[in-house]
This record gives structure tokens, C-alpha cells and sequence, in this order.
């Protein structure tokens, strides 16, 4: 017995008779592998077709205008809502403007904030301001610090406006719609992000998935606070100034208006495609298919004859280190566009592009004041 057990022993220990572990296999080798200097990686877009520019239309400037807002209509998928039940929260006074925080109801599952501004000796009015962040929040519009928005909501009331401005859709408050729905998700600007899975822009590409667009959405929110003021404050005539993001809305939104007379839309213009192919551009500005039909250009002279500014700051050009893209090579073409489509409407003067020297990614609070006060 002893010397079978000394048998077995020898054997494990010599490995015979054991299983024999599978030979590890060789790594793929490198070299075989494809290299970047072997592919072509100049991809870029065909150029739009634009089939409803207005450079391609025949006809009356009225027969153009009401196609454009049809289409645009459709890929933004606009309805008029109404206004919902708006609650005030609270209201203070800061450096002479009376600030009321307001909370909108759009159904059992979202509110919307805003600020109303007014200066302390407003008498009665009927105009009112509509100011419109860019990415970021609200607050520094209405005065708690100052950003590239230069407190301009703040500024405007001090100017003897009233002045609304809204919290926009996956903003500030509105970061995550779905916040307060345990196990879902709808964030867009999430800028405390510490991994990048925390910040995929879900609000934007969940309503891609339903047929929604985020910048539809927010037309609809401001067309809300729009017939808000107009019931609440008899206010007649609307004016809007946007920067960034909320330029882009400044001159959206009153295409749907029959209130808005006078817009202002700082820091975007030129073409769609640059924003995105060149400099990263946050994806709030995106309308599904747009360029088959339109480009900025042609959404902007949708608002022919009112009054407009495209302004920039001159400093405000695509490099490493500007993701706005904003004053780049696009925008004196797509700015003679806009001209030709003011003439046809009868009222080419009231285009104007202001570029303001020695400024960057910024609103110019002087060149929006002294456009409001302008006859």
C-alpha cells in the first residue's frame, strides 16, 4: 500500500497522467493590424441641397415665406400650445429691478421657470423683452454673476424693459427632465459630469427617437410664456435677444410670433454644418434634415420684414479652444442671403450685421440697447 501511494505521488508531482493545460496562443501581431496612413479620413458632407432657399425660389417673397414656415413647421414639429398655470415662488429687488421668480405647469410630469424683471418705476407698458440664455443657466442673465452673458436681462430692466427670462429645456434647473423619476434619465448640460457616460446628451437624442427636436420643444415653452404675458401683463408687442444657443432661438421662435417686432440674435448665424463638422458644437441646435431644405439664412429671413441684427463679437472665430464656431467664413455669404431675402420682403435696410471690436463669445449690452431704442 505504501508503495502505491508513493507510486501516485510521483506521478502528480511529475505531472504524468495529469491534464495538460491548452498552450497559451501567440498574440495577433501588431504589424498586422490596419494604420491611419493606410485610410483616407477627409470626409466631409456633400453640400446641402437647400431646396426651399430662398436663392432657388420664383415667385413672391409672400409664396416663399408661407412654404418655409411650412416645412419648418414640420422638422420642428411646432404646435401652438397654451399657456399653462404660472405661480410666482418669490420676488425680491436687486440693484433697482424687481424680480419675480415664476414657475410654469405644462403638465403632471414638467414645469418650466422663468424671471420676470421689471424696473421698480415701470408704469404701463405694453413690450416686453424675451432673453434668452445660451449654454449655461439663467442666473447670470437676471444678475448673480457675470459670464459671457454680461447680466444683459438685468441690464435691459435697468433700461426700463420688462423683461422675461426663461429657464431653457436641459439648462440649469432643467439639466435632467427626469430627474425626479427614479431610474430614467433626461440630462443634456450636465457640466459636473465626472465620467463621460454622465453626459450623452439623452434629452436631445430620446426626443430624436419620438420625432421631437430639442429647440422645437423650447419654441413651444417660449410660445407659452409669450401668450403668458400677453394674458397676464397685456403685453402687444414682443422683442427678443438670444446669445449662442438662445440667439439661435431668438430668431426661431418669432417665426411662429405674430407678437415679436424686433429680434436680436448675438454670437450664431452662418451656416448649420460648420457648428458641428468643426468645432464640437453641443447638439441643442440640431434640426434633423434641415439642410435639404433650409439653412439659417432662410429661418432668419422667415422673419422679414422685422427688424433684425446678426451680431458677433470680432474675436468670436473657430480655433482649438472656441467651440462656438460662430463668426467663421460662412457668415458674410449667408448674411448677403439674408439681405436679398429683406429686399424681396421690401425692407433690405432692416437686416444688419454689427460686429463689435475687441469682443469674444459675448453679448454687447450697449449695441442690444441702442437697437431696442432705435425709431
Amino acid at each position: 500500500m505504501k508503495r502505491l501511494l508513493f507510486f501516485l505521488s510521483v506521478l502528480v508531482v511529475s505531472g504524468e497522467g495529469a491534464a495538460q493545460a491548452p498552450p497559451k496562443p501567440a498574440d495577433l501581431d501588431p504589424a498586422f493590424l490596419i494604420k491611419t496612413a493606410e485610410i483616407k479620413r477627409s470626409f466631409v458632407q456633400p453640400e446641402s441641397e437647400r431646396r426651399l432657399a430662398f436663392g432657388k425660389h420664383q415667385g413672391e417673397f409672400a409664396e416663399w415665406r408661407k412654404r418655409g414656415k411650412e416645412k419648418l413647421t414640420e422638422l420642428l414639429q411646432v404646435t401652438l400650445p397654451k399657456a399653462g398655470a404660472v405661480k410666482e415662488l418669490r420676488r425680491t429687488t436687486f440693484q433697482g429691478v424687481r424680480i419675480q421668480a415664476l414657475v410654469m405647469e405644462i403638465d403632471a410630469d414638467l414645469s418650466i421657470p422663468a424671471y420676470l424683471l421689471a424696473p421698480e418705476n415701470l408704469g404701463e407698458t405694453t413690450s416686453a423683452v424675451i432673453a434668452l440664455h445660451g449654454h449655461g443657466e439663467v442666473e447670470p442673465c437676471i444678475g448673480l454673476r457675470d459670464d459671457y452673458h454680461r447680466q444683459f436681462g438685468l441690464k435691459l430692466a435697468q433700461a426700463g424693459h420688462l423683461v422675461l427670462c426663461p429657464e431653457l429645456r436641459g439648462f440649469g434647473v432643467l439639466t435632467d427632465l427626469a430627474a425626479d423619476r427614479e431610474g430614467f434619465r433626461l440630462d443634456y448640460w450636465n457640466q459636473q459630469a465626472k465620467r463621460p457616460n454622465d453626459r450623452q446628451f439623452t434629452l436631445v437624442t430620446d426626443g430624436f427617437l419620438h420625432g421631437k427636436t430639442l429647440i422645437g420643444e423650447t419654441v413651444e415653452d417660449l410660445l407659452r410664456w409669450e401668450e403668458w404675458l400677453a394674458q397676464q401683463h397685456r403685453v402687444k408687442t414682443v422683442r427678443t435677444a438670444g446669445l449662442s444657443y438662445g440667439g439661435d432661438l431668438a430668431f426661431i421662435y418669432p417665426v411662429f410670433s405674430n407678437r415679436v417686432d424686433r429680434i436680436f440674435a448675438s454670437g450664431t448665424f452662418g451656416s448649420f454644418a460648420p457648428i458641428f463638422a468643426r468645432c464640437y458644437n453641443a447638439p441643442a441646435h440640431c434640426i434633423p434634415g434641415v439642410l435639404r431644405w433650409l439653412d439659417r439664412a432662410d429661418i432668419a429671413g422667415l422673419n422679414a420684414p422685422r427688424p433684425l441684427v446678426v451680431h458677433f463679437g470680432e474675436l468670436d472665430r473657430p480655433d482649438k479652444t472656441n467651440y462656438s464656431a460662430s463668426y467663421n467664413e460662412t457668415v458674410p455669404v449667408a448674411f448677403k442671403e439674408l439681405q436679398k431675402i429683406y429686399a424681396a420682403a421690401g425692407a433690405e435696410n432692416q437686416a444688419q450685421l454689427i460686429v463689435s471690436k475687441g469682443k469674444r463669445h459675448e453679448m454687447d449690452v450697449d449695441e442690444l440697447l441702442a437697437f431696442l431704442k432705435r425709431k
